[in-house]
């Protein structure tokens, strides 16, 4: 083996030190053209951006976020249109799945939000499992849901825990948007009648599925209480929202009339759908056998059950 003198060594460990810096500062270089072109659609420098796109930086480069996202976060329509005239990708996702369109909708920045849709964004992209109009209407930004909604946005879509938008806007108290939505197809879930089920309907399956769904916050047996517990004995029949030590949500308060089986059916399949604002947080059960035999259940309930419905 070839020994080298301590002169040899350090010359060579000189030049192994400068490839190898050399090859971090190439390494380094590689994402700058996008960490440049963030940080200048962060200042605002509409001349400097373009300069950057001029010189190749890349539109589309995810760095954490893209440049488009961060114009449309912070509210740079200029610079929004700019990037988008450049080629940006209007439906291009960052992390939890949020798009531009994500961005500018959670700020309430109505003139981003309908030049991204005149622009082909998709109204009806999910992120952070929802879709741009449950964003726009929490947010109570009623601009940016009269935009998403004349786009084609789906005025029912559900989030993963079955809320449409128009519960999130209830909760938030922006009745403007609320009033939108109603106006144009908000409305219940599309089910079937459960009356012609309810006399072959299983009451002791039903008793099950109340306690594994029901019973954490209901109770079931006459004159029991528990605070913050409604009791469902004589649920059916019952006026809604009469139970005096119970604190119901406005939205309940305000629903009027009484808890028919049909009524118990609608509100059992999605709550935040059938009565939007409820504090119900229950997504609801889809299988129609499942709230009938619930039903069936309820029924027993009581020192009288009302009489089941004709077919």
């Amino acid at each position: 083996m070839e020994l080298l003198s301590s002169e040899d060594a350090m010359i060579k460990q000189a030049r192994m030190w400068m490839i190898g810096a050399s090859a971090a500062l190439w390494l380094l270089a590689l994402p700058a053209q996008a960490n440049e072109l963030g940080d200048l659609v962060r200042s605002g420098d509409v001349a400097a951006v373009t300069s950057a796109l001029d010189k190749g930086a890349a539109i589309d480069e995810i760095d954490g976020v893209t440049a488009l996202y961060i114009a449309c976060e912070t509210g740079n329509a200029a610079l929004a249109e700019l990037l988008i005239t450049r080629g940006a990708d209007v439906n291009l996702p960052v992390s939890w799945q949020r798009t531009p369109l994500y961005a500018a909708t959670r700020a309430g920045f109505a003139d981003i939000v309908k030049l991204l849709l005149g622009h082909g964004a998709d109204p009806n992209q999910l992120a952070k499992a929802q879709t741009p109009l449950h964003v726009a209407a929490e947010a109570g930004c009623l601009a940016c849901v009269t935009s998403l909604v004349e786009a084609g946005a789906e005025v029912n879509a559900l989030t993963s825990n079955g809320s449409p938008p128009i519960h999130l806007a209830k909760l938030a108290g922006h009745d403007d948007v609320v009033a939108y939505l109603t106006s144009h197809g908000a409305h219940g879930p599309d089910i079937a009648a459960i009356s012609p089920r309810l006399a072959s309907a299983d009451a002791q399956a039903g008793k099950e599925i109340f306690g594994k769904s029901c019973a954490a916050c209901h109770l079931s047996a006459p004159g029991l209480k528990v605070p913050k517990r409604a009791n469902l004995w004589g649920i059916v029949g019952r006026p809604k929202g009469s139970q005096g030590d119970v604190a119901y949500s406005a939205s309940l308060k305000q629903a009027g009339g009484s808890w028919s089986f049909e009524d118990l059916n609608a509100f059992i399949s999605n709550p935040a759908l059938t009565l939007p604002g409820t504090d119900m947080s229950f997504p609801g059960l889809a299988d129609e056998t499942q709230r009938a035999d619930l039903i069936a259940y309820l029924r027993t309930l009581s020192e009288t059950p009302l009489p089941l419905p004709d077919k």
